[in-house]
């Protein structure tokens, strides 16, 4: 017979790859329009946009990086080490933030706009959306931070640390996808 604590662990974890799976299903459709927008629109990019492949790469990598420490945040909440999964979940929310006023600096200086062209559309709605998704992640890390300092031990908000943590790993997947079809396959 499962206890009580199981049957909450395995409901919410159900509910975050629920959520999860409708997330990857609201970005494959404007993945597909980006690449409809592509095949239809000449020239694809336009000659007013100029993006920097280098500086986004430098913070794919920094975003990247936060999954490996969130990781390292997790396996210390496992051992029951509050401390160590504070500091893990403090630098993780730092290179999330990084990442996060990295792209709000990109989209001050760019030269085009959403009712540009189609691809100022598509390249706003798409990285447009995954800045929500990031600002969301960092709203949840902050809020696990502080259940983190009030839980009696860090297997009280198991729920609440593997739903983060799944949640966080898509958003690092969705812009690995993103950097690679934005940036990388023009």
């Amino acid at each position: 017979m499962h206890s009580s604590l199981e049957m909450t662990r395995s409901t919410a974890h159900f509910g975050v790859i629920v959520f999860l799976a409708s997330d990857v299903m609201l970005f494959a459709a404007f993945f597909a329009a980006y690449f409809l927008l592509r095949a239809t629109d000449t020239p694809w990019p336009p000659a007013d946009v100029e993006l920097d492949t280098v500086r986004a790469g430098i913070f794919t990598a920094v975003l990247f990086g936060s999954s490996f420490t969130l990781v390292g945040s997790d396996r210390a909440a496992e051992r029951l080490d509050a401390g160590r999964q504070r500091r893990w979940l403090i630098l993780t929310f730092l290179l999330g933030a990084a990442f996060l006023a990295n792209q709000l600096a990109e989209y001050a200086t760019l030269a085009f706009t959403a009712d540009d062209h189609p691809y100022g559309s598509i390249y706003w709605l798409l990285t447009g959306l995954h800045t929500c998704h990031v600002t969301a992640g960092l709203v949840a890390m902050s809020l696990l931070f502080v259940r983190t300092i009030r839980a009696r031990s860090p297997a009280a908000i198991g729920s609440w640390t593997g739903g983060i943590s799944l949640f966080w790993h898509l958003v690092d997947v969705v812009w690995l996808f993103l950097f690679a079809t934005i940036w990388l396959i023009r």
